[in-house]
């Protein structure tokens, strides 16, 4: 297996929603680097999160328990997470699992700027 990077963006005219892009492999050997991560955006008080994740190339059972736990974590902060930009190999997993049902998807990040946070994120 792989490793993986993880890229921060922050949004200037959103500055409440930061966009972690996770290239390469998430597994039980990266878990602790995404929730690493995870919580250092967390604590400069990011509360909407998107995941590009276009550049994904496998998402383990506990790297999905991962995102819903982060979810959940979102969630009771006030915020929200997002996910976009799947690969046709993650997203086969993603539909499956029926997490579809779970999470906000979008076709890429500015979709999911402009239209996953309804009212609490007007388009630029």
């Amino acid at each position: 297996m792989e490793n993986i990077s993880i890229e921060i963006a922050h949004h200037l005219h959103h500055p409440e929603v930061a966009t972690l892009k996770l290239k390469g492999f998430l597994y039980a050997n990266t878990l602790p680097e995404f929730d690493k991560t995870l919580r250092s955006v967390i604590d400069l008080a990011k509360k909407k999160l998107i995941f590009d994740l276009s550049e994904t190339t496998y998402i383990s059972s506990g790297g999905w328990s991962m995102f819903l736990v982060s979810l959940k974590r979102m969630k009771d902060l006030g915020g929200d997470l997002i996910l976009s930009g799947m690969t046709p190999e993650v997203r086969d997993a993603f539909e499956l699992l029926e997490y579809d049902k779970v999470f906000k998807l979008f076709p890429s990040v500015d979709e999911a700027l402009k239209q996953g946070f309804a009212a609490a994120v007007s388009p630029a």
